[in-house]
């Protein structure tokens, strides 16, 4: 198996992202959106065999989005090595790329760990509900003590990671719309590269450009 190293990266750059990672993008807000509208949706109903089965459509949805966020992680990783390098967005103060990359990360980490959480508490609360969804019913051969303190823990934690989610994705949209009507930049038509065709350059931004140019003289 050959090993990637620094020196392999592609030294290309593009203003945009690589079509996979658009698609991974945009498939995973799709996914998202639709889970938790379902999640919502599920909770209001009464208990009884529609719950159920909205259950395991909720299960299978998490374990779909798990999966996804591990193929987009992968993709990450070679991305450097087989694809054009993205452009540096110009005269993004430190703290918003600081600010961003953190966000980033953190929809990362709870696009693993909400479905984790979600799944973990199904197969306590219900293990015939998980064996539906997944196929998975090792939960039927814990206690019921130790059952029902994974489903109180993971269900605490659930509800805590789900408002993390829609805070993040609230500063996540937030930002993307500020760079596009306030600052009008071209960081949105990154990943949406339409948008960035004849669009006109915000006032002042020729100007900052020539300061860096002669800075960097």
């Amino acid at each position: 198996m050959a090993v990637m190293h620094d020196e392999d990266r592609n030294e290309q750059t593009s203003p945009h992202y690589h079509p996979i990672g658009i698609f991974f993008h945009w498939l995973m807000a799709t996914m998202v959106f639709t889970q938790l509208w379902w999640g919502w949706r599920t909770s209001s109903l009464m208990a009884g065999f529609e719950k159920s089965d909205a259950y395991v459509v909720h299960a299978q949805i998490g374990a779909a989005i798990l999966m996804v966020a591990f193929l987009r992680l992968g993709w990450r990783m070679i991305a450097p090595f087989v694809a054009p390098q993205l452009e540096k967005a110009e005269d993004l103060p430190g703290w918003q790329r600081i600010a961003a990359e953190a966000v980033h990360w953190g929809l990362y980490a709870l696009l693993i760990a909400l479905p984790v959480s979600g799944l973990l508490m199904i197969g306590a609360t219900a293990p015939e509900t998980m064996e539906r969804a997944v196929g998975f019913s090792g939960f039927r051969d814990l206690d019921l003590e130790t059952r029902a303190r994974l489903e109180h823990f993971m269900e605490r934690a659930h509800f805590v990671m789900i408002w993390g989610m829609l805070a993040l994705l609230g500063m996540h949209i937030g930002a993307a719309l500020k760079h596009y009507f306030i600052d009008r930049d071209d960081v949105l038509a990154r990943m949406i590269p339409w948008l960035g065709r004849d669009r006109p350059e915000p006032a002042g931004s020729a100007a900052r450009k020539a300061r860096t140019a002669n800075a960097t003289r």
